[in-house]
């Protein structure tokens, strides 16, 4: 008797974990391409981030997964590239000119920072929360290798984000993602010309009712294709190779424009 009771409180447990876990949500993403090439006539690209959302319960005798409706998602989509330092400068005026007279350096900031969302930030989740995703222009962490005031690194980091803004390099978009049927999503993130290299994380953060549910990485590489590919390898494989090799050919370049100047002259 004794073991039959334990043995139906172990199926209850094992029935109730099922229920749990077949009821809780699943998410599928993908990318439209995991590779960017970047050639000489690279003039930026798009990438198309998309998924479903599921959340499975049984069903017949094997049971499978199907989609229920009448759920309110929020997705938030955060494409970034490697993170290395960066140097800021600010320009102040000397007289009639403006010149470069200070600098701040950034320890490990992404080179490319873009995010999009199914609605405002501050709709979607709380301050704390999007600070510890890193969700938002306003939410990136940011620190300086100098000793810096806090005046000096508001405005540093004021004129940072400015200056990416208008490289392209660091956009927000809120409430560009659509959510069809409450179940499948997509969203399209714009690349510029002047995208840094390496190896980039999109990160795709499922939310309902201001709690985190999922989260689902996956990798993009950008790197140079071609001709591109072998110079940039080589320059950074052999820098000083690279370097006399530059210097030869600038030195050639400029024998032959004279060359060939005092040919037509003459």
């Amino acid at each position: 008797m004794t073991g039959l009771i334990r043995y139906l409180f172990l199926g209850c447990l094992w029935g109730c974990s099922f229920i749990q876990v077949a009821q809780a949500e699943r998410m599928v993403t993908d990318l439209s391409s995991h590779i960017i090439e970047i050639t000489s006539e690279f003039s930026g690209t798009e990438l198309l981030i998309f998924g479903a959302i599921e959340r499975g319960i049984p069903q017949g005798d094997g049971g499978h997964a199907v989609a229920i409706e009448g759920l309110d998602y929020d997705i938030i989509v955060v494409v970034q590239s490697a993170r290395h330092d960066m140097i800021v400068r600010r320009k102040e005026q000397i007289g009639p000119i403006w010149a470069n007279r200070d600098f701040r350096t950034l320890r490990n900031v992404q080179g490319y920072y873009a995010i999009t969302t199914t609605r405002p930030l501050d709709l979607i989740l709380s301050e704390e929360k999007l600070n510890r995703l890193e969700a938002g222009l306003e939410q990136l962490e940011i620190e300086f290798i100098e000793s810096t005031t806090p005046a000096e690194k508001k405005a540093f980091r004021a004129g940072f984000i400015r200056n990416m803004k208008a490289k392209k390099l660091y956009y927000q978009q809120e409430g560009t993602i659509s959510i069809l049927d409450g179940i499948l999503f997509r969203a399209i993130l714009e690349f510029p010309a002047n995208m840094p290299v390496g190896d980039y994380q999109v990160d795709v953060h499922l939310i309902r009712d201001g709690e985190l549910l999922l989260s689902e990485r996956s990798p993009l590489e950008v790197g140079k294709a071609g001709l591109e590919r072998l110079i940039f390898k080589f320059a950074h494989e052999y820098p000083p190779l690279y370097g006399i090799m530059a210097i030869l050919v600038a030195l050639f370049a400029g024998w032959l424009g004279g060359f060939l100047s005092k040919k037509l002259s003459g």
